[in-house]
């Protein structure tokens, strides 16, 4: 990056924001050209949320669970974005809300890209303890 670029010119951040702006509007059809047919995405934890998807159809549907859960209420806003080669960190604010219990928390997502596209995820709850929970409570577990 030259001294006269912005974080945001970055190419893999103008791809994210493409990427977030569909899932804030749930709008997850939206959401497929922006990975690869072989994406990985890994949510950890205990939670009904939680696990490690393969292919886009994998992780589509782990998306649509955790919109579920929280009744459309699932939002992630972008504070923070780094990017450098095919690796892009973002620090941001997760928000859910369900059953009447609220989340709100910071949170970080890393992606690797392969041609302009997510090849791998990986969702890192700064509290996996209190994202866990919210979970397992929106579900009755």
């Amino acid at each position: 990056m030259t001294s006269s670029e912005s974080p945001n010119d970055h190419p893999l951040v103008a791809a994210y924001e493409r990427l977030i702006r569909a899932f804030n509007a749930n709008d997850l059809p939206a959401m497929t050209s922006h990975f690869h047919p072989e994406v990985t995405y890994v949510i950890p934890g205990q939670s009904p949320v939680a696990g490690r998807a393969h292919g886009v159809a994998e992780h589509l549907a782990q998306l649509k669970r955790a919109r579920e859960l929280s009744g459309g209420t699932l939002r992630f806003d972008p504070r923070t974005m780094a990017a450098s080669g095919d690796r892009l960190f973002v620090f941001g604010r997760i928000t859910a809300e369900r059953n009447g219990r609220r989340l709100d928390a910071d949170h970080m997502v890393m992606f690797r890209f392969d041609d302009g596209r997510i090849v791998e995820g990986r969702t890192i709850p700064l509290d996996l303890y209190e994202f866990d929970e919210f979970w397992r409570n929106a579900s009755g577990a």
